[in-house]
């Protein structure tokens, strides 16, 4: 591979990787004042007729702690359905060697190629949003 065909390949990903952290951040920003809203509105629904005249910051706080609660309870449920997930993915993986495998070898398969799948899409995601955001400011220049 030439020098040149290397400096390419390395500015292409530099680009890509440029947009994905664009693409990142803007889906933070986005996911952060969602679950805000979330949270306030689980406050105020905890607090009940007591909600009226608390700040917004304290209701989300009340709704975060009432989010996690449910998060909690439903952890062990959650849990055993990912486990059982990774463990036919990773039989997929696996093939016809899937029968003679351990299933805590099955699932640690499965969830390796889980987190692969998982990780392509997010990235890819990313680079979209990235691509759209540069695209949005160059139309604005």
């Amino acid at each position: 591979m030439s020098d040149s065909t290397l400096l390419n390949r390395a500015r292409q990903w530099g680009d890509k990787l440029y947009l994905a952290g664009l693409g990142a951040y803007s889906k933070a920003g986005e996911n952060s004042e969602a679950l805000y809203t979330r949270w306030v509105e689980a406050g105020g629904a905890a607090y009940g007729d007591e909600a009226e005249g608390k700040s917004r910051l304290l209701l989300a706080g009340r709704g975060l702690v009432a989010d996690t609660r449910g998060l909690l309870n439903e952890a062990p449920r959650k849990r055993h359905a990912l486990y059982e997930e990774c463990v036919e993915t990773g039989k997929q993986v696996r093939g016809e060697g899937a029968e003679d495998s351990n299933e805590f070898i099955l699932a640690g398969a499965g969830a390796v190629a889980s987190l692969r799948e998982h990780s392509r899409r997010l990235f890819d995601d990313w680079v979209s949003t990235g691509e759209q955001l540069s695209a949005g400011k160059q139309q604005d220049a």
